[in-house]
């Protein structure tokens, strides 16, 4: 798909670390007790889990999750297939983590700044900045766990939907006050939440690094266009007449 914009390079981010380096729980793991291949394999080292999750998370996003296989992993990080599962259950435990921090990658921003002072149509731009900066920054687990989370089990699934209506609530939360306090328009705030999302979300199919526009200039075209839209009708006559210097009274 045409792309017209430009993904900036994870090491020149936001000051946020890339969500696919954050630290997995780490153990050292016994060499596997099947066969001398398998023990010669066997990672000794604290950070394999973090490379089997970043080759995971590589695999799926050009192969899908199901075209990329435990082997396809195996080979990916020079193991033995055998010694995968030391680290982990199964291909579904890796993509469950990916969608998990899919899931919960903005929520913690996304509550400070609804717990700001700044008024709401501050904490609208502030929100939408910071959840398209982090998907364009972070494309390949977005990617990931827009497009393949469908493949879960019933029960990761159920923990998705809670996470998902958790996030929602706080946009909302933002529309609620803009509405309050007259900043913008009388709006049904759950379809407004829902749209909000998916323009955003939608990113992940025609974002891509080498088109003409950063994240942040995204960001600004996407908050121009929802604030536009929710702007009362009276604040907007009034923004025109300054614009062209001529009043209806």
């Amino acid at each position: 798909m045409a792309s017209h914009s430009r993904r900036t390079s994870p090491a020149r981010g936001n000051g946020r670390a890339p969500i696919h380096a954050v630290s997995l729980p780490r153990r050292r793991v016994p060499a596997p007790s099947h066969g001398a291949a398998a023990r010669a394999s066997a990672p000794d080292t604290l950070d394999k889990p973090s490379e089997i999750f970043a080759a995971a998370l590589r695999l799926f996003q050009v192969k899908g999750y199901h075209g990329a296989s435990m082997q396809d992993l195996a080979d990916a990080v020079g193991m033995q297939k055998a010694s995968l599962y030391y680290y982990f259950r199964s291909k579904e435990e890796l993509l469950a983590l990916v969608c998990q921090r899919g899931a919960s990658a903005f929520t913690r921003e996304l509550e400070e700044i609804v717990a700001s002072d700044w008024a709401a149509s501050v904490k609208l731009r502030r929100a939408l900045e910071c959840h398209l900066g982090a998907l364009c920054e972070q494309l390949d687990l977005f990617s990931v766990f827009l497009r393949e989370q469908k493949f879960l089990g019933e029960t990761q699934k159920e923990t998705l939907r809670g996470e998902g209506k958790n996030h929602a609530a706080l946009w909302s939360a933002i529309l609620e006050q803009g509405i309050a306090s007259g900043e913008f328009r009388a709006v049904n705030v759950t379809v407004t939440t829902l749209a909000l999302l998916g323009m955003c979300n939608w990113l992940y199919e025609w974002y891509s690094p080498d088109g003409a526009f950063a994240p942040p200039e995204i960001a600004a075209t996407f908050s121009e266009l929802v604030l536009t839209g929710l702007t009362p009708a009276k604040d907007k006559i009034k923004k025109r007449q300054r614009k062209t210097g001529v009043s209806t009274q």
